[in-house]
Parts: structure tokens; sequence; C-alpha cells
């Protein structure tokens, strides 16, 4: 039998990265095993000590996955698979937004969706032992090289329906009680920082029916006691989170276990916050992004307000929903007065917690293609660069802003980090007994270990 390896392309040592399980590759596994029967293909998912893996398991075959701000590690992986002869896949958003960086280390890359694409490529694999490059021309989705030269072949469609996918591999993975799950591909919203909506393409739904049913293996199989719906949207159709919720208490799972989603302020109303209170959802996490008008549009175009921010966290609070909440700084034409805005709305909202960003261009994004046209980016780039977090990394982030300097936006983010240490030492004190030991135990380092930002 043949043995397929994929590789997670993670920062393993940020727990942030290794908290939650790669159901990415577990599509691609499932898949593989509806063609090919569950016993044709072994299979191994792992994200660390690549060269002892290999030694150990012993592939055939490797598949790397990874986004931007890890792709050096992809490429470094990729070449340690070279230096066993071993014939490399490549997939993940990084490479669907730039074909042309792939290495001469990798085989073929796969261009967005990946479940049909994966079975096409190892019918070819299987046939001929390895990749041969003008049968790879027949293959949509696909990028490689042939003689020097890149060829992207033709878009493939998206899967349609969404049903016709097999639920993910989790007997590869390291599923605990609290969890996550997709019910949806694509946003219809078009932000201009998120690749999602472009990697994605339309918009498409699992079936009510699915999603609980994939709820219900979860809390029997796994004994998941808490799921977090990870779409880009969720609540993106009224009608279905109403049917999921008939599902869950047709099938006496109500109540068993609690759900956290994300959604978008100007989406949420009286009867969708009671919807989710029904289901027990716990959170909402929504990108707010700004409490300055002009900046909101920007990010997020012209259908949401301030306003919207301000009705959606007095109706989920209503309903005793907390909101997970993010702010990004830094837009090209965002000056100083705007950002300090934004802090006024913070500190006016009566957050428990939120989380604050600098504007980061990813591939893909209209961001991109503003910094790519202003020489900050490039196909050639070190990729290590585009870290999220910008406190780890502000000596060398790439700054977005025409108004102010590099300097200036840091100070202005030790403020947001301030007033953020600020509210959760006030959550501490006001609700020790309510706060989830894991986030319990994360303030308390907060408190002891970092004093309080300057200014």
């Amino acid at each position: 039998m043949p043995k397929v390896m994929f590789i997670n392309a993670i920062n393993y040592e940020k727990e942030i990265e290794t908290f939650l399980p790669p159901l990415g590759l577990g599509y691609l596994v499932s898949s593989l095993r509806k063609e090919f029967g569950y016993n044709h293909i072994i299979f191994k998912i792992v994200d660390r000590h690549i060269e002892q893996e290999i030694d150990k398991f012993k592939p055939d075959i490797i598949g790397i996955t990874s986004v931007t701000q890890n792709y050096n590690r992809a490429i470094r992986y990729a070449r340690i698979a070279k230096e066993y002869e071993l014939p490399v896949i490549m997939g993940g958003v990084h490479i669907s937004a730039l074909p042309a960086t792939l290495t001469s280390d990798m085989d073929v890359g796969v261009i967005g969706e990946g479940e049909e694409t994966i079975v096409d490529l190892f019918k070819l694999f299987e046939e001929n032992g390895h990749f041969d490059r003008n049968e790879l021309e027949n293959i949509e989705g696909v990028v490689f090289r042939r003689n020097g030269e890149l060829i992207v072949t033709k878009k493939r469609r998206p899967i349609e329906p969404l049903d016709s996918l097999p639920m993910p591999a989790r007997d590869l993975l390291a599923i605990k009680k609290s969890t996550y799950m997709f019910t949806s591909r694509g946003c219809p919203y078009r932000c201009t920082f998120c690749a999602s909506s472009r990697f994605w393409g339309k918009v498409r739904f699992f079936s009510a029916e699915y999603i609980v049913n994939e709820i219900e293996c979860l809390t029997k199989e796994y004994n998941v006691k808490e799921i977090g719906f990870w779409d880009d949207l969720f609540v993106a159709s009224k009608v279905r989170v109403r049917q999921i919720l008939d599902l869950l208490e047709n099938k006496d799972i109500l109540g068993k276990v609690t759900f956290g989603c994300n959604a978008r302020s100007n989406l949420i109303d009286s009867e969708l916050a009671q919807l989710l209170k029904q289901m027990n959802v716990k959170y909402v996490g929504m990108g707010l992004e700004s409490g300055c008008p002009t900046t909101l549009e920007y990010l997020k175009g012209r259908n949401i307000s301030v306003t919207d921010h301000i009705n959606a966290l007095k109706m989920l609070r209503n309903y005793g929903i907390k909101p997970h909440v993010s702010f990004i700084i830094g837009s090209p034409k965002e000056r100083r007065e705007d950002i300090l805005q934004t802090l006024k709305f913070v500190k006016e909202s009566r957050l428990t917690s939120f989380d604050i960003y600098v504007l980061t261009p990813f591939p893909g994004t209209p961001v991109w293609d503003y910094a790519k046209a202003r020489n900050l980016v490039s196909e050639e780039m070190n990729w290590d660069i585009l870290n999220v977090n910008f406190g780890e990394s502000h000596s060398d982030a790439i700054i977005m802003s025409e108004k102010l300097t590099r300097e200036e936006i840091y100070k202005l983010f030790l403020l947001f980090k301030n007033a953020k240490i600020r509210i959760a030492r006030k959550t501490l004190l006001r609700h020790p007994v309510n706060i989830p030991r894991s986030l319990l135990r994360a303030l308390v380092k907060i408190l002891l270990r970092r004093p309080l930002f300057d200014r």
C-alpha cells in the first residue's frame, strides 16, 4: 500500500498555530479514502521533525500545505523531501494566490480547493509512479514547471454541492473537547485585507442536515463539548441557522454542546441574536476593524457602519452572548486622530477583550496589490515578515501607512495593548469565577509578568 505524508507547515512553537487540528488536510484524506477505499493508502499528518518523520514513516509521496507567513517553512520541507527523492505536492492559500512561487523542489501545486484535484493527482501518480509533466497539463487547478516554464492549468470549478464531500478524517487528528468545524466556504463580502473570498470563489453552504450530522459525530465519537464554526460568516443565511437549530432539537443535541461562530455587525439583529441564544451560542467573533467611519469603509466597504458595531454589541449582550472582536490600524490613508477614534470606541464599548492588528498585505487581497504597486512586497520577498503579531516583529513589519511612520504606528499599537491589559485586569477582578481556566491562566501571566506599556 502506498504511504502518504501530509505536512502542515506551521510554526509549532506558537500555541495559536497548534491549538486546532488541520481540517483542510483531513478533508483531503477523506476524499482520497472515498475514491480509493479506506485501506488502499496509509496516511500520516505531521507538523514538525520532518526528517525524523520521513525516516520512520518512509512515505511514497509528500503533500504540504502552508499559509504565506509560513511559506519559508514549506520551502524547507519540500527541500528535505527532495533529499529523499520524494515527489512533492504543494497546496494552500499561498500557492493558490502566488503560483509563481512554486520552487524547483515542488513537483506540482494545487490552486484553490483541493479535494477533487488531489484525487486526480493521485490517479496520475498511481498510473505512472511519478508526475508526468505532459499529463499534468490535463488536470485542472494545478501549477507546475516544464523545462523552466511555469504552467498554470485551467481553473477548476468550485465543488457543488458541498454535501458531496465526506467529513474530514479526524481519526488522524488530535480532537479535544473544544474543537471546530466548517459549515460553509466563501464569503459574500470583499474586505480589502482578506483573501478568503478570493480563494473559495462564490459562497457555498453545507446543508443543515450535513452540519448536524457532523455535530452529532463530534459529540458521540469524540465527546466534544464545545464547537466553533470557523466559517468566514456562519450567519450569512438566517434561514439555515434556524434549520440547524430545529435539527439540533429534533436530535436531542440542543443544550448538550456549546457553540461559537463568526458574524458581521451589520447582520446582527434581534431575531438572529435570539436564534443564536436558543442554539446555545456562547460567543460571536466579529472583525469590527475600526471605530472611524472612513477607515471602516476602506477596510470593509460601504455596507457597514460604526452604528452597526454599536447595535451588534448591544444586541449580543442583551441575549447573554459574548462578543469577541478585533480591530486593524495602519491603513494607508489613516491618520493618528482616526486611530485614536478607534481607541475611543474600544474604551466606550465596555468590551471584556479584543484583539488588535496592524494592516498586513497578504497575497490574493487588494491590500497586497496596493503594497506591490508601492514596491513594499514582491514574489521574492522574505515571507517571515508577514507576521500578524505586530508586537513581535514591528521593526521588520511592512508599514502600509502613508500618513504615519513605523515608530508612530508602534506607539499607537502600544496604546491599544495597554487598553487590552487594563480590560483584562478589570475582567479578572470582576468576574474571576466565570472566566475559562485557559483564559484565566493567560490573564494571570499578563498581570504577574508584564507591566503596563508606557503611555
